[in-house]
């Protein structure tokens, strides 16, 4: 008898414990899946305007535009993405001071727009670059993250890096394709570290918003201005120059947003708009290869000639504008340029 009182007690102690580890498992499994219905929703429904001084004719702002559809369509109609291109809100200059200060949730411009707030932006005037190829092989290499350090001191965060096309100086009357061939000139610049380029070439630089270069090339005021073949299309460079000389520098676009604001929103709302934002900056490379050698055959029947830059005729000129460069950003700068030399293949 009492053999069976303990066989029964071990059977009933057995099925105790299978119905709380029963219990406790469809308690764990609630748990889980009312933390992923959480996380599904947690997409927040957000409002955000975005600035730029782009026409809306240029693949940057196609760009941009790719860039609402995509946030909305990823996030359920959640995330409402207003543009104000042409400068309605801001020029290329000043959008980047209203990022900052928070006056503006997100925008773009050059990038070395954003010289008065990140210094070693600078850089991407000179021509450091080989191609695009090694542009993107810098960033991923480390370039990007040392930038994405710098911006957040300005209360920035990028999330495009947008290819603009390789710059070339368009200009009146003669190319500028050596040092020598700047002497005299007024040239627009977009920064202090190009200003002293063109000073060491020779030349005068003038600081103005870009979409005030057309009118001050017709009027004089400048004999000539950095940009890319597709900004002389858009704007109509060639009905004011005669020629473009180059490859300079790798034009950027970068999008940015307030780091502060950008801090505020949930995890899954921020990766929904960097899944976003990757997807255009790769459009915008695509984008950029495609037009290269339609915009070079619609410059030549617009009556702008190519003229190849003699790159070796400015080596001191970039020398000493580099030594310049190193004395304002100190080892930030050095180890920009150690990844940029070590990218090259």
């Amino acid at each position: 008898m009492k053999n069976k009182l303990l066989i029964f007690m071990i059977v009933l102690g057995m099925v105790t414990l299978i119905g709380c580890s029963s219990s406790s498992s469809n308690g764990s499994a609630k748990k889980e899946n009312e933390t992923n219905k959480t996380s599904e929703g947690s997409v927040e429904k957000v409002s955000f305007k975005f600035a730029h001084g782009y026409p809306v004719e240029q693949h940057t702002h196609k760009g941009f535009e790719k860039l609402k559809e995509l946030v909305s369509e990823k996030s359920g109609g959640k995330i409402d993405l207003s543009i104000f291109p042409s400068g309605q809100l801001y020029n290329d200059i000043g959008v980047v001071d209203a990022i900052s200060t928070g006056q503006i949730e997100a925008g773009a411009t050059t990038f070395e727009m954003l010289t008065s707030l990140v210094p070693s932006a600078e850089l991407i005037v000179l021509p450091v670059f080989d191609d695009y190829k090694h542009l993107h092989k810098s960033l991923d290499n480390g370039v990007r993250k040392i930038f994405e350090d710098e911006f957040a001191k300005a209360n920035l965060f990028p999330i495009i890096w947008g290819d603009f096309g390789m710059a070339y100086y368009a200009s009146k009357e003669t190319p500028l394709k050596t040092p020598a061939d700047f002497k005299g000139k007024m040239v627009r610049t977009t920064s202090p570290l190009m200003s002293k380029f063109v000073e060491a070439a020779g030349g005068t630089p003038i600081t103005m918003p870009g979409a005030e270069v057309v009118q001050a090339l017709q009027r004089g005021t400048i004999d000539a201005g950095l940009s890319a073949p597709v900004a002389f299309i858009a704007q109509q460079y060639y009905e004011v120059t005669e020629y473009y000389t180059g490859p300079q520098n790798a034009g950027i676009s970068i999008s940015l947003v307030n780091l502060d604001w950008w801090n505020s929103l949930s995890e899954e709302t921020r990766n929904i708009i960097l899944e976003s934002s990757k997807e255009v900056e790769g459009w915008m490379s695509e984008e950029v290869q495609k037009q290269h050698e339609a915009n070079a055959k619609t410059l030549s029947e617009k009556g702008m000639e190519f003229v190849e830059v003699d790159k070796k005729s400015f080596k001191e000129v970039q020398e000493k504008v580099l030594e310049d460069f190193y004395q304002t950003t100190g080892d930030v700068g050095k180890e920009i340029m150690k990844i940029i030399n070590s990218s090259r293949e």
